[in-house]
């Protein structure tokens, strides 16, 4: 099974997670990254751990980072860069997490990662009342 780690600053991440477990009933292999507070050191060395876990390494991992540029997206970039089985989507929202969660099981890494930033970015509308 391929794991999702949900990268960010405060509790949107654990929010998200609770949102797929309301919806979906399950939320098995998804992870919750808070970084507050935390250096970039610290947010790499206990990323690494994440993606380090037997279980994690298996099947592969994409990490789900709040923003481009941002703390969260540069330091799962750097540790990526060291692990082929880790893919980072910049951007996250309920859409991309739901679209993870329905499709990790019958998706290669690679493909699922370019499905959940396209269930992503369909997910991200705008209205405009008349």
């Amino acid at each position: 099974m391929i794991h999702g780690i949900i990268l960010t600053h405060g509790p949107i991440g654990d929010a998200m997670i609770e949102a797929v477990r309301c919806i979906m009933g399950l939320d098995e292999g998804l992870h919750s990254l808070i970084v507050n507070n935390m250096s970039v050191t610290e947010i790499s060395s206990r990323l690494s751990a994440l993606i380090l876990a037997p279980e994690v390494r298996q099947d592969g991992v994409i990490v789900m980072a709040s923003l481009k540029g941002g703390s969260c997206w540069n330091v799962a970039v750097a540790v990526a860069k060291n692990h082929a089985h880790v893919r980072v989507i910049s951007g996250v929202n309920l859409s991309m997490v739901l679209s993870f969660v329905t499709k990790r099981d019958s998706l290669t890494l690679d493909k699922l990662a370019d499905a959940v930033v396209k269930d992503g970015l369909r997910g991200i509308m705008l209205h405009v009342a008349e």
